[in-house]
């Protein structure tokens, strides 16, 4: 009697470890092998007691090698609870991979690779702005306010989703990355961080892949800024800033 309450409470760990596991895209391979797992565990009970019904030999030897307790079917109801939890988080995610959902290293790829264009000028109308943009979000000109200057671009395509990267270098060397995605609505990124308010925006601060990385949401598409060597209150400071503060002054 004295396991059962153990044995339920290992399931019940084993139910958060996998909810923590949802940031971290891609899961739903994993979590339908669980479920499957999960789901077939908890049948083999059903299956076995209409056995013991129709043969009732069977029944008393079953009962002899396990004696009845109300705990184990507390047990088996976890069980079952697991399952449909992982269903419904399943379905949430997507059912055929987990579509609108990136990890960070694949969110935060492009932003650390190579240019492979030209750097876009500044605009010839927008002083904060730069002559690129996605879908009319232009990428900021950082260069005459905080020294950042473009120095080039490169196109990529993230689970089928166009990504444009500008990069920008700063007088010491340093070079960080600035990538807006195509799509709409902007995918979720997994892989935790902090999240920090400025301006009525979330910003989601974290570490990918050896650099910092700032991840926000202009005009519903999601934005991503990172660069080794360069401080998480940098790249926020970048971030934060609006060109309709610069278009103002």
């Amino acid at each position: 009697m004295t396991e059962r309450p153990t044995q339920i409470d290992d399931e019940q760990q084993r139910v958060a470890e996998l909810l923590r596991s949802f940031d971290d895209a891609p899961a739903p391979a994993r979590l339908h092998r669980r479920v499957e797992a999960l789901v077939a565990e908890h049948d083999k009970g059903p299956a076995r007691r209409g056995a013991e019904r129709r043969d009732p030999r069977s029944a008393e030897r079953a009962w002899g090698r396990r004696p009845f307790s109300v705990l184990g079917f507390a047990a088996a109801g976890a069980v079952a609870a697991v399952a449909v939890v992982l269903v419904v988080a399943l379905a949430v995610l997507g059912g055929n991979g987990g579509s609108n959902t990136l990890s960070l290293r694949q969110a935060a790829a492009p932003t650390l690779r190579a240019a492979t264009l030209p750097a876009p000028p500044e605009s010839g109308t927008d002083r904060a702005r730069l002559a690129a943009a996605v879908d009319g979000i232009p990428f900021p000109y950082w260069e005459d306010r905080f020294g950042w200057r473009s120095t080039g671009t490169r196109s990529d395509l993230i689970d089928g989703r166009a990504v444009t990267t500008v990069f920008y270098a700063d007088a010491a060397g340093r070079r960080i990355g600035y990538a807006i995605l195509a799509a709409t609505p902007a995918p979720r990124i997994g892989g935790g961080g902090v999240r920090i308010w400025r301006g009525g925006v979330s910003y989601r601060l974290l570490t990918a892949n050896g650099a910092a990385v700032v991840s926000w949401l202009r005009d519903g598409h999601l934005c991503i800024v990172s660069g080794r060597g360069v401080s998480s209150a940098t790249l926020l400071r970048l971030a934060s800033w609006s060109d309709r503060e610069a278009s103002a002054s």
